[in-house]
């Protein structure tokens, strides 16, 4: 009883939940989870959510889902498509989610672009759409807004990201929110990141990850982001333009939030 009363509670105050800045936002890919999140300033075929600016340096065809699934709730979990098409001189990265259950779900949608504006300097943008779904009386809702980040390279082993979503605030029911930080890898096997963050509504977060790369096949990481306060997990197993990677965040006051990735980057022949 307390348990479904517990469950009640938290999807009549998802409205809420929006208006302070989340789900909207919400980050995707086990490995970024695994960095803390801190993954501004990073490449890879997860940047469609993270930071667009980075969608040149993904040279081959991807293809990505995740799955998230918030404190281990299925009526809080969330589920993403990610494509990024390759080509010159610009690529194009698609993108599709969906979070929440029959009750309220918020569905949403990208179409995002980057270019390379001088060497080692890359700037990209995109174009989201959300819809707000409640159940019985409650009217949906579309939102329209954009997003928009930069790169760059200022040394051979570090990179600084910047990127800004929906600056449009005033004008719909969406959080803004800023992000700043760097990435340094100083060899192929091991990637640090620091990040911080501030999105309406919420304090401003601190973000830090590890990445381990081992030889061949397996990557560990290991992170922690302030707001609210969480450790993350993730490992990562390559094979044959397959990547799988599962971790979780862990948070003392709401417990775990299980995730797990998977992506696929065809081999050239």
């Amino acid at each position: 009883m307390l348990l479904r009363t517990a469950k009640v509670v938290i999807l009549l105050s998802f409205p809420v939940l929006l208006n302070a800045g989340d789900p909207p936002y919400t980050r995707f890919g086990a490995g970024e989870a695994g960095m803390g999140y801190a993954c501004v300033a990073s490449t890879g075929s997860w940047c469609s959510f993270h930071n667009q600016a980075a969608m040149p340096y993904s040279n081959t065809f991807s293809l990505g889902t995740s799955y998230e699934s918030r404190f281990m709730m299925s009526a809080l979990s969330a589920k993403t498509l990610c494509c990024i098409i390759p080509g010159r001189p610009a690529p194009l990265g698609i993108i599709m989610t969906h979070y929440g259950n029959s009750q309220y779900a918020l569905i949403s949608g990208g179409l995002g672009s980057a270019v390379i504006l001088a060497e080692g300097l890359s700037l990209g943008a995109q174009v989201d759409i959300f819809v707000e779904h409640s159940a019985g009386s409650y009217r949906d809702y579309t939102y329209v807004t954009f997003e928009a980040g930069m790169q760059g390279r200022v040394s051979p082993h570090v990179t600084v990201g910047f990127h800004l979503f929906n600056p449009l605030a005033h004008l719909n029911r969406l959080p803004s929110a800023v992000r700043a930080g760097v990435a340094w890898q100083p060899d192929a096997s091991l990637t640090g990141a620091v990040e911080i963050s501030k999105m309406s509504g919420t304090p401003l977060s601190v973000h830090t990850g590890i990445a381990w790369h081992l030889p061949h096949t397996l990557i560990l990481r290991v992170g922690y982001y302030t707001c609210p306060s969480s450790f993350t997990f993730s490992t990562g197993v390559l094979c044959k333009g397959i990547c799988i990677d599962a971790g979780c965040a862990v948070n003392t006051a709401t417990g775990i939030t299980p995730l797990i990735s998977l992506l696929w980057k065809p081999r050239a022949k």
